[in-house]
């Protein structure tokens, strides 16, 4: 119990240790605390591991408390290596391009708390090389582990923060030469409660036609609040008609992740413990909705040691649900277990487990894409009755086989016309022109489009980024050219272009663009809006750039599966699908894989990228057929 006791300490001393250094000639003296390693430090620092040992070849071997490392300033990029505590207090230099809100997100705190730390700092008084002092915040929330209990559990200590974030009362679609400062003026609002509702635009200029949250006018307190501690353990089962697995009557979650304490794999450990932090969040929610359960944390190392030793110690035994594991092989030992046990195990990751497949216990959250083509293609007809649609040949690269063979033929089953076409009759080629002089490929989009009475639907038989590249910038130009015909146009592709919207996006809302996909999340949405920005609140950093955010996923896995436990108990399989759940990206819609056999995710959503540069997120369970 000791040793699991002491790795989940170690991860959030991880999360939650700040730099202690001194400036020393271009470098920062920094005193190695208890828990942390060379990858904590090099996050802590914005520079890399390598850079770290290159000064310090020592620390290669070994690394102990009260050592100290010297770390280059300005490694890789703005970073935090000029930061450094005097006297109990955090002193930061500002840097080109700062501002008080980029200060503000970055350190959790408000760009008003900034200023009363540095009488005289203003946003018209904000000297580049100025040193200013960082008002320090505690985290919402601590760890202390529960006394003498069989399992390595934790005490959720909740701290209420004394401003929320602001509600979002609508949006706003900005027009020419508007600011931000004019946006918050005409709205009455501050401008650091609109960039809590806009995280998107840290950094950054509104846009022409962007279109953004307008949050609630802020309201002064009337009285400072004091913090609030929550001390009582979240092990007290409120839910009386719930049947338990043990004699306490305790609803208890396991979580088996690997936090890999024991090696250095930045990437995995990123993604455990952002998904960590986010399902940490749900337990808040969860906790403040008056739900009480026990969460019990193990770190399960990498994919080359076993689970043996952990299912073998019973930690395992009376749990009620399991979230987990990472690795294959790690989830058949769970599997396994789960089976014999009669447990619920959530599988967050793989889909791709033949073995899992006949295990009833087994929840598999992330869509096998194979099993959901069908549901896709009666979706498209469903949505698109009256559509006139054009499959694009594109042969470089063409992976959308069976999509395409199972689509054709529900289109057919449905009477809507098709056509399949080379993508060069529809690409732009400047040397292609008609004898009205028009470009070449206008002819072709003009004929395919004959039928005024249906909306012409082009979907290319790839969804490589390559094909995406070559197929909008001349349907954007169609639509230049003749704005009324390209209004009878619609574009429609898949999950993966959902990665590359972060480079094409404007040109996906000039051509109407529809992709299918299984989860989604953009900040321009109020609740994914929301959740950044209490994550930032929380753990002092943004969400990785990464699909599908991992922090989100482990938020939406942790909500609908705890209360569905906690609600339900054993009955849960069967009755999992009756609880209302609206997700930040992952929804949940279960189905049996076959009789008997493990449920797999099988929900689905259209994104639309609309003319009028909005995204909507339709969820095709809500839709009339």
């Amino acid at each position: 119990m000791k040793k699991h006791i002491q790795s989940l300490v170690f991860i959030f001393i991880l999360l939650f240790t700040t730099a202690a250094g001194a400036q020393e000639n271009g470098y920062v003296n920094h005193t190695v605390k208890r828990g942390q390693t060379l990858f904590s430090i090099s996050k802590m620092y914005d520079t890399t591991v390598e850079t770290i040992i290159k000064h310090n070849p020592e620390s290669a071997k070994s690394l102990s408390t009260g050592q100290t490392l010297r770390i280059p300033k300005g490694n890789r990029s703005t970073g935090q290596g000029e930061d450094v505590k005097r006297d109990g207090k955090l002193y930061h230099t500002i840097r080109s391009k700062e501002t008080l809100f980029s200060l503000g997100k970055r350190y959790g705190v408000t760009p008003d708390e900034i200023c009363a730390a540095n009488p005289g700092l203003s946003i018209d008084n904000f000297p580049v090389g100025k040193e200013i002092v960082i008002p320090q915040k505690e985290p919402s929330f601590r760890f202390t582990p529960v006394k003498e209990t069989k399992n390595p559990s934790f005490r959720l200590e909740i701290l209420e923060d004394e401003e929320k974030t602001p509600e979002i009362v609508g949006t706003h679609k900005v027009k020419r030469r508007e600011t931000i400062e004019k946006i918050c003026r005409k709205y009455d609002v501050r401008v650091e409660d609109f960039m809590k509702v806009n995280p998107q635009l840290e950094g950054k200029e509104v846009k022409r036609k962007m279109i953004v949250n307008i949050p609630a006018k802020y309201v002064a307190p009337q009285a400072k609040k004091p913090v609030v501690k929550k001390e009582e353990p979240i092990a007290t089962d409120v839910i009386p008609a719930r049947p338990a697995r043990s004699d306490d009557g305790v609803t208890r979650i396991a979580v088996v992740l690997p936090f890999l304490l024991d090696r250095f794999a930045p990437e995995e450990q990123g993604r455990m413990v952002e998904f960590y932090q986010g399902l940490l969040m749900a337990v808040e929610k969860l906790k403040r909705e008056n739900y009480s359960f026990e969460v019990n944390t193990f770190d399960s190392g990498f994919k080359d040691k076993s689970l043996g030793a952990l299912i073998g110690s019973g930690a395992l035994d009376n749990m009620d649900l399991i979230i987990g594991a990472y690795y294959p092989e790690h989830n058949r030992q769970l599997g396994r277990f789960a089976a014999e046990k009669e447990i619920p195990l959530v599988v967050p990751f793989s889909n791709k487990q033949d073995e899992l497949y006949n295990n009833p216990m087994v929840f598999f959250v992330n869509t096998l894409q194979s099993s959901i083509i069908p549901d896709v293609t009666k979706s498209f007809v469903n949505t698109f009755p009256d559509a006139n649609v054009i499959f694009v040949e594109d042969t470089v690269k063409s992976n959308k086989g069976n999509f395409i063979k199972d689509l054709t033929a529900g289109l057919v089953k449905s009477g809507i016309p098709h056509t399949t076409i080379r993508m060069e009759e529809i690409v732009f080629d400047d040397e292609e022109e008609t004898e009205e002089g028009e470009p070449g490929f206008m002819t072709s989009l003009r004929s395919l489009a004959a039928d005024s009475t249906r909306q012409s639907i082009i979907i290319p038989t790839s969804s490589s980024k390559e094909t995406l590249n070559r197929i909008l910038p001349s349907l954007v130009m169609a639509n230049a050219i003749d704005t009324t015909l390209m209004g009878r146009y619609r574009l429609f592709g898949y999950p993966e272009w959902q990665i590359f919207a972060q480079q094409t996006r404007e040109q996906m809302y000039e051509v109407d663009t529809y992709f299918y996909a299984t989860f989604f999340s953009h900040f321009s949405m109020p609740q994914s809006a929301r959740f950044q920005n209490d994550f930032i609140r929380w753990y002092n950093r943004d969400l990785q750039k990464m699909f599908p955010r991992y922090g989100m996923l482990g938020y939406d896995i942790g909500y609908y599966f705890i209360k569905a436990i906690s609600m339900y108990g054993n009955d849960m399989p069967d009755k999992i699908e009756t609880l209302d759940h609206t997700p930040i990206q992952t929804g949940f819609r279960f189905e049996r894989i076959k009789e008997n056999g493990a449920m797999m995710n099988k929900k689905l959503y259209f994104i639309h990228y609309t003319r009028e540069y909005d995204i909507e997120k339709i969820d095709l369970d809500k839709c009339v057929e």
